[in-house]
């Protein structure tokens, strides 16, 4: 009988089955250099975001230093005739090369904000990725927009009673790059204001905040309208700041009815 048993043993081996591994308990150090090369990947790709960002601001510079005169021209005739003086030998030069890449940001400037939405784009849920081509679209026309506003409707008042003011003392001879810095300066300040509506839209897709909690605080929105309507123009008339606050009332109310007409 022993035989037997020690025979069966011997010729039919016990099978014994081995468990697949479970990858979610593979060793940590694995799971970790996946998740290392993930983030190098990510970098990688915005490395070649950026590159290619900086040689679309190279080429728009060039373009800019093209029509660089002429765009100090331009922002000369609203001072009306203001004579410009330089008190060193290299500020028009300054002047012409702080000009010609404010220029080329400005027409960089769509071309990186789609670079930034392709980066950001896989990590934002589908509802969110919606609202990306909008935003990229908008923002820079909302840029130009406040440019063109201040351009047009801040500067040529403002410039004029500083003129007038100054001219039934003295002839004023104005120093060109200090010119320049205040013009440019008013022309950023009111191109970032008119964000104030994507900033909005934004704040109501995320569902920080709805139309009607925009409407109840009224009252400090006008508050902050006048005062960074005081910060951006330097007009004592306050004339050109009741502009800027008009300015931005509308936008932000504008904002709010179309945020409450799309039910937000």
């Amino acid at each position: 009988m022993s035989e037997q048993l020690e025979t069966e043993i011997k010729s039919d081996p016990p099978v014994v089955e081995i468990p697949e591994k479970d990858p979610a308990e593979d060793p940590v150090e694995d799971r970790v250099e996946d998740r290392v090369m993930s983030v190098i990947e990510h970098l990688d790709e915005l490395r070649n975001r950026i590159l290619r960002s900086v040689v679309v601001l190279a080429i728009a510079f060039g373009i800019a230093l093209y029509f660089g005169k002429d765009l100090v021209r331009i922002l000369e005739l609203p001072a009306g005739n203001i004579k410009f003086q330089a008190l060193s030998l290299e500020e028009p030069l300054l002047v012409y090369f702080k000009v010609s890449f404010y220029a080329a940001i400005a027409i960089a400037l769509p071309w990186v904000l789609m670079e930034l939405s392709r980066f950001i784009a896989p990590g934002l849920r589908p509802k969110e990725r919606r609202i990306l081509t909008p935003i990229v679209i908008a923002s820079p026309l909302l840029f130009i927009g406040g440019i063109t506003f201040a351009y047009l409707c801040i500067l040529p008042p403002m410039l004029s009673f500083f003129n007038t003011f100054g001219q039934a003392m003295s002839p004023i001879n104005q120093r060109l790059d200090f010119y320049i810095s205040l013009v440019t300066t008013i022309m950023l300040y009111m191109g970032l204001c008119f964000q104030m509506p994507i900033i909005l839209f934004g704040l109501s897709f995320t569902g920080l905040v709805n139309s009607r909690q925009l409407l109840g605080i009224w009252r400090y929105v006008i508050f902050g309208a006048a005062v960074m309507a005081a910060i951006i123009t330097p007009d004592p008339t306050a004339f050109s700041m009741l502009i800027v606050m008009a300015a931005l009332l509308v936008l932000y109310f504008v904002s709010v009815t179309v945020l409450r007409l799309c039910g937000r």
